[in-house]
């Protein structure tokens, strides 16, 4: 599979457009998050461009707007298109009711309260599961070893996204979820992440906003998405965890957060990156990125197969 994360438009570095990966094959296309609406007119035209592809999934890896704001959209136009597969893969929380009331035990709730706090903390992905059943699209619990397409669900485990969602409606819990400088609110430490092999056979970890609390057995990927859109000490939490293996890494940052004062950015991690001689990362914020990258060779290749003959002696043979 190839991968295609996309950017910002039109030069605006302003607009908080936030995530939207492809992973796509020749029949095939994942949609990891989709974020805003110009992400989501985005993929219906790499669709119309890649007609051979007939089956679409799309992942919603947590519950924040900046990842999700587009995803409706995308789906009422897959169904308006009739010409896809589709399956939508996200935590399906109130599966888990009963273990996340265990897990609360505040003595103030029962059952059907607590089913209602869910639905009002995690309300995007609430509306993103009525609007797939309305479509008529298949919902899917994001859970560990669950295909989607060619590519898995590697984390979180059941067990840290119940106890996301128990800290999220404990109003006696704190909010976050980690130690130190790379703590992450509840509603991103257990963003749904994505296993995929690309065509250069490297594996590839996407992971959203995901607290590096929850990320697991790093060294088996080769490519690496550095979460909450490039925000430093979660990267240097994983730099940390990878030890001398993490120069040897590529790093995927989606920044397209905006220039506002609560955007994330990355402009602290590129510069610490390049200080501490780390490769650079693969970064949305200079526009959108493709992985793998073509090899020299093959670049030399396009690139004389596309020169504009002079004259017989100009031309390669």
């Amino acid at each position: 599979m190839k991968l295609k994360a996309l950017s910002h438009y039109d030069n605006d570095m302003d607009t908080r457009f936030g995530d939207c990966i492809l992973l796509y094959g020749e029949t095939s296309l994942v949609v990891y998050d989709c974020g805003h609406s110009r992400h989501a007119q985005e993929v219906e035209a790499f669709l119309e461009k890649h007609r051979a592809i007939k089956t679409v999934d799309v992942v919603v890896s947590h519950n924040d707007s900046d990842h999700t704001d587009g995803v409706c959209e995308l789906l009422n136009w897959l169904k308006d298109s009739g010409k896809y597969t589709v399956q939508v893969f996200t935590h399906q929380y109130l599966k888990y009711a009963k273990d996340i009331l265990d897990k609360v035990d505040d003595g103030r709730r029962n059952r059907e309260s607590l089913k209602e706090s869910l639905l009002e903390k995690f309300d995007h992905i609430k509306e993103i599961i009525e609007t797939a059943e309305a479509c008529g699209f298949e919902r899917v619990n994001a859970v560990p070893d669950t295909a989607v397409g060619e590519c898995t669900i590697v984390g979180p485990t059941e067990e840290e996204f119940i106890e996301v969602a128990a800290k999220a409606i404990d109003s006696r819990e704190s909010d976050n979820i980690g130690e130190g400088d790379a703590q992450e609110t509840v509603m991103n430490a257990a963003s749904v992440q994505l296993k995929c092999t690309l065509s250069d056979e490297n594996t590839i970890l996407l992971c959203g906003d995901a607290s590096p609390d929850y990320l697991h057995e790093l060294d088996n990927y080769v490519y690496i998405q550095l979460p909450h859109h490039g925000q430093l000490d979660d990267a240097m939490a994983i730099f940390d965890e990878l030890g001398g293996d993490a120069y040897e890494k590529q790093y995927l940052v989606s920044d397209n957060s905006g220039s506002g004062k609560t955007s994330g950015g990355s402009d602290k991690l590129v510069d610490f990156m390049k200080k501490e001689k780390y490769n650079a990362a693969h970064n949305t914020k200079n526009g959108i990125v493709e992985l793998p990258l073509l090899s020299a060779s093959v670049t030399l290749k396009s690139a004389e197969k596309e020169r504009v003959c002079l004259g017989d002696l100009d031309c390669v043979k």
